[in-house]
């Protein structure tokens, strides 16, 4: 039916292959090149090579080059934070995905100190819903509470895993900083 409504209305249609097999021969070490240390698009390096940018992707996949992601950060951040996750405490791995990761483990220190945190917020200059939000999506990716929550005059403590998490944060830190 599209076809046929395509072909009325005189709108072009096109003979790709119906099976997504990798087409042409992409060597690892020049992509490399040009992706990773040129900085040329996957756009740009299919069309030099005749091939669709979502083929030169699959390239990238096969031969494990990290792609660069859209709209985020940039390539060589990228890597220095896939670089960051192999070098880093395995407690903390799972925490370390996504974009500002190393920014909420830095947060859960910092809060760590307070006695609630709706004070931790206020006193990190933060919406305490941003600070409860990124503190949730840590305990979701490590599988487990960190703090015992404040309530009727008892303050926040940290759980076991915790206190785990604060002491592999702070060994991670000395570590990136020598």
């Amino acid at each position: 039916m599209l076809t046929g409504l395509a072909r009325e209305y005189g709108i072009p249609l096109r003979d790709g292959p119906k099976d997504y097999k990798l087409r042409g021969t992409i060597e690892r070490d020049w992509l490399i090149e040009q992706y990773v240390n040129h900085r040329r698009t996957l756009a740009d390096l299919a069309r030099e090579k005749g091939m669709s940018t979502a083929n030169m992707a699959r390239w990238a996949k096969t031969h494990d080059v990290p792609l660069r992601s859209r709209g985020g950060a940039s390539h060589s951040q990228a890597l220095r934070a896939a670089d960051q996750v192999h070098r880093a405490p395995h407690v903390l791995r799972p925490a370390l995905s996504g974009q500002g990761a190393s920014e909420r483990l830095s947060r859960f220190a910092a809060a760590s100190a307070y006695p609630s945190l709706s004070a931790a917020a206020s006193g990190l200059d933060l919406n305490t819903f941003t600070l409860v939000a990124q503190i949730n999506r840590i305990e979701r990716e490590l599988g487990g509470p960190l703090l015992v929550r404040a309530e009727r005059g008892r303050p926040m403590t940290l759980t076991p895993l915790g206190r785990r998490v604060l002491r592999a944060i702070r060994i991670f830190r000395c570590d990136a900083q020598s």
